[in-house]
């Protein structure tokens, strides 16, 4: 089961201006999706998995792939080159609620409140919805990749 108003982007940004991290949420109708975790150093890393929500207030997320790397800012274009790519298994249960809200200076937001954060150190508990993401592809998905056949 799926709950379908969690679709979409979410995001830790609009909550957090000016945080030197950020975190975006991204869950795909057909049950894939990723946490995008990014900061000012250049540094980024993009956990993917499955999402399900097998009652009305839990999410269950398992994540199978994590990628990291840099990426930078080539005349205002975004580029990520990913140094790692890692398959994981793990499972994050949590409970969650999307409810309306308030970001700072009193911007009203879709809030999605988890029990729990999804990562000990990349990731927190609450999210704000975004109406109109720039892009809902994986910032990972056409970066280089470093060349695993040569000596290191």
């Amino acid at each position: 089961m799926k709950d379908e108003r969690l679709t979409g982007m979410w995001t830790d940004e609009i909550l957090q201006p000016g945080s030197v991290e950020s975190v975006d949420l991204m869950f795909r109708r057909d049950g894939s999706g990723w946490l995008f975790w990014a900061s000012w150093s250049t540094e980024f890393a993009v956990s993917r998995f499955t999402w399900a929500t097998p009652t009305a207030s839990e999410l269950a997320l398992k994540f199978h792939r994590t990628l990291g790397g840099t990426w930078s800012n080539d005349d205002g274009v975004i580029r990520h080159d990913v140094g790692s790519d890692e398959k994981e298994e793990f499972v994050v249960e949590t409970g969650y609620a999307i409810a309306p809200g308030e970001a700072p200076y009193a911007t009203p937001v879709t809030l999605l409140s988890l029990t729990r954060p999804l990562t000990e150190h990349l990731a927190g508990s609450r999210f704000a919805w975004v109406e109109k993401p720039e892009s809902l592809s994986d910032p990972s998905a056409g970066a280089p990749r470093p060349d695993l056949s040569s000596p290191h």
